[in-house]
């Protein structure tokens, strides 16, 4: 951690040594130092340092020249938006308040960033060990690290966005206080639909924030929960206006769960799952196809993977089936070229390494093993690919 103020190193160093090993720094040159020889799992910054020869900003953007892979917590008091602006450029994990976080709610942040910086170089190294597979990779369904990265920025601008409009519409009320006092009818009825304008886009920009793309209550995916129909219709008009797929002449038809029901994913990594998948089947198909995508509720994992029988491929079996269910997405593509144990030895490219599953070389990057994969080619070599999400209530 890197904060200029005593009683705050203190404060900081008693809140997280229960995660682990804290190492602290007032000065930003000799913690640069530091990083430069050894790899830390996630580092907490403070921005303002008056009487320090980089400022935290600096100091991150020296740190990324070097280091893409580590975890960066802004901690600052600061809620302007240049420092929201400057956390996206500099792929900051996240940014918290002083004032408004709670001991627990740094740690479930701090824990959460050591997984993402431990997950981002596992990618890095599986990337460096086998440059062809990560060059198929790449070509077929997309890098991990890059779209969940863009995704967390996309959130980060939306949320500034929410912020500038929230600075507007204080300015349209005191536009509409203004025009009454000068008796100007032209100007306040201008006032009055600006302030209309302003109060509309607020209400969407919050609904879409806390909608499907909303943040889960507490940090980590294990409190993440995922709207199903919600998500999909994202899906749905994300592929309705992709020109790369209807120039082909392919397209994705997409049929949601008949009742509301919660996946448990958070709803980013979920959608980021469905396109890469649904990609997968449009890149394996041939021109003129329509992929189908059905949704279904498996109330038992067992008795569903022995009812697809032995020519399935099954990823990431769980140890034992949850009580509560699954979600099944079910992908129906068009004829590949392709046999069975050519697309195994693509999505799985190390069988023998438990790291490298299948969820993580297709991209779905779910989290723990408790998704499952099922791919299957029919002798007519027709494309059906399943994922099995658990359900979280």
């Amino acid at each position: 951690m890197l904060e200029d103020e005593r009683p705050q190193i203190l404060a900081l160093r008693a809140t997280l040594q229960p995660i682990g090993k804290v190492v602290d720094f007032s000065d930003p040159l000799r913690a640069l130092d530091y990083l430069n020889e050894q790899q830390v799992d996630a580092a907490v910054i403070d921005i303002h340092m008056p009487e320090m020869p980089l400022n935290g900003v600096e100091f991150i953007r020296a740190v990324r020249s070097f280091d893409k892979d580590l975890a960066v917590i802004i901690r600052t008091g600061d809620t302007s938006i240049e420092i929201a602006e400057d956390a996206i450029e500099l792929r900051a994990f996240r940014r918290v308040i002083k004032s408004k976080t709670s001991v627990q709610e740094l740690r479930e942040v701090l824990r959460s960033g050591i997984a993402e910086t431990r997950s981002r170089r596992q990618l890095s190294r599986d990337a460096a060990s086998s440059a062809d597979a990560s060059r198929r990779l790449e070509q077929t369904l997309g890098s991990v690290e890059d779209e969940l990265s863009a995704a967390e920025c996309y959130k980060a601008m939306l949320h500034s966005l929410r912020n500038q409009l929230t600075a507007i519409a204080g300015f349209a009320e005191v536009w509409c206080a203004v025009p009454p006092a000068i008796d100007h009818r032209l100007l306040q009825d201008t006032a009055s639909e600006n302030g209309r304008v302003v109060s509309r886009m607020l209400a969407d920009m919050t609904a879409f924030l806390e909608g499907p793309f909303a943040e889960p209550q507490t940090v980590g995916d294990r409190w993440a929960r995922a709207d199903v129909n919600a998500t999909l219709e994202i899906l749905r008009k994300r592929f309705a206006a992709a020109t790369v797929w209807s120039a082909q002449k392919k397209s994705v038809q997409i049929s949601g769960l008949h009742q509301p029901l919660l996946a448990e994913a958070s709803p980013i990594r979920l959608l980021t799952a469905l396109r890469h998948t649904t990609e997968f089947c449009l890149a394996s198909s041939p021109n003129d196809t329509r992929v189908l995508l059905r949704t279904d509720f498996i109330p038992d994992l067992e008795h569903h993977l022995a009812r697809l029988g032995a020519q399935h491929l099954v990823f990431n079996r769980p140890a034992r089936s949850r009580a509560l269910g699954y979600v099944c997405f079910d992908w129906r593509a068009g004829q590949v070229m392709r046999s069975l144990e050519q697309i195994r030895r693509q999505i799985h490219a190390h069988p023998d390494d438990p790291r490298t599953g299948n969820l993580h070389m297709i991209s779905l990057s779910l989290g723990e093993e408790r998704n499952t994969v099922v791919v299957h080619v029919s002798p007519e070599n027709l494309l059906s690919l399943q994922l099995l999400v658990p359900t979280a209530e």
